[in-house]
């Protein structure tokens, strides 16, 4: 989960789709030890992380609630002072495989689509036998807190208020709402709308956050990013204000803000370097140019007439030297 709230700087690790962590007594095939991050790396990677002031842990990945290093992970997390969340996606749930983790994961989301995605999905495949009321029955009995997930489509669009009361009625925490690349601009304003109302008629019973931005949400101006480059220059416990999340990809590479985002910009890989070494190298190298393309983002979507988007794809783009487009909402 992306949760864009001031002071939260989260360190986010994607899980190697094969992974030795699955089973520690299976003996693993060299595909898997190439892919497989492994736990001792990612540990230190944490430590690392806390000294540089993140204070959130996000695991996430195809389904992080099936890798037994989860808990380790949010151990290490825990003893560094930082708070923790995962996501279960589709995994059917059972008591005995939460109450292992009821101490270790502070926060876990749960995604859902719609109304009817859980009838379809289990027509598709039968391995998913839970609805979503089911799924969350089991979340809410094992009394780790939890947020509800929705993966907002132009066909799911509609079902934004469902969602709001759906989430409020299973005893979520909060409810994030994941805007598909798909939607248009007048969709994307139609739900920021829609999520601004809803904030307010489920105000004190629910937290609702859209993970997008408009003109009057960026999280910073143009003319921060000079006097952060000074002070991270300085200390680099400054590096979460602008880079969060950081991001560990499943092959050990480090990169800001999210998966994928341009290698130019990469921090390094935790195969060959620790993240605090990394970091000073990044600094000292990077920082300057990732100030300019931050700073050219922001001020495109400043002076944007009405901008509603995603401010991270946008910073990608930038990035990879594409055009970035400015949505309008309409």
């Amino acid at each position: 989960m992306n949760l864009h709230i001031p002071d939260v700087r989260t360190l986010e690790v994607h899980s190697a789709p094969w992974s030795n962590l699955r089973s520690s007594c299976r003996p693993s095939s060299m595909l898997e030890e190439r892919n497989d991050l492994g736990v001792p790396l990612l540990l230190h990677a944490i430590a690392d992380a806390a000294n540089l002031g993140y204070n959130f842990l996000n695991v996430v990945g195809e389904e992080p609630l099936r890798c037994p290093g989860l808990p380790a992970l949010c151990r290490e997390a825990h003893l560094h002072g930082m708070l923790t969340s995962t996501i279960t996606r589709s995994a059917a749930l059972t008591a005995p495989q939460l109450a292992w983790l009821r101490f270790s994961v502070d926060l876990l989301g749960v995604e859902i689509e719609g109304k009817g995605a859980g009838r379809n999905r289990r027509r598709r495949s039968p391995r998913t036998r839970q609805t979503a009321e089911q799924r969350l029955a089991v979340v809410r009995d094992s009394g780790i807190p939890f947020a509800i997930v929705f993966s907002l489509t132009s066909a799911s669009l509609a079902e934004l208020e469902w969602a709001a009361e759906f989430a409020a009625a299973q005893g979520a925490a909060m409810l994030q709402v994941r805007p598909s690349a798909e939607l248009s601009d007048d969709q994307m304003a139609t739900a920021w709308m829609t999520v601004e109302w809803l904030g307010g008629l489920q105000r004190g019973k629910l937290v609702i956050h859209l993970d997008a931005v408009h003109r009057f949400s960026l999280p910073a101006e143009p003319g921060d990013l000079a006097s952060w480059k000074r002070d991270l220059e300085r200390e680099a416990r400054y590096l979460g204000e602008i880079v969060s999340p950081l991001v560990i990809e499943d092959d050990g590479t480090v990169t800001p803000l999210r998966y994928g985002f341009p290698r130019r910009f990469a921090f390094g890989n935790l195969r060959q370097e620790r993240l605090a070494k990394m970091t000073e190298r990044w600094i000292a190298s990077q920082a300057g140019a990732f100030c300019e393309v931050y700073g050219t983002v922001l001020q495109k979507a400043r002076t944007a007439d009405r901008m509603c988007g995603d401010l991270y794809r946008m910073l990608s783009l930038e990035a990879a030297g594409g055009e970035v487009e400015m949505p309008v909402a309409g």
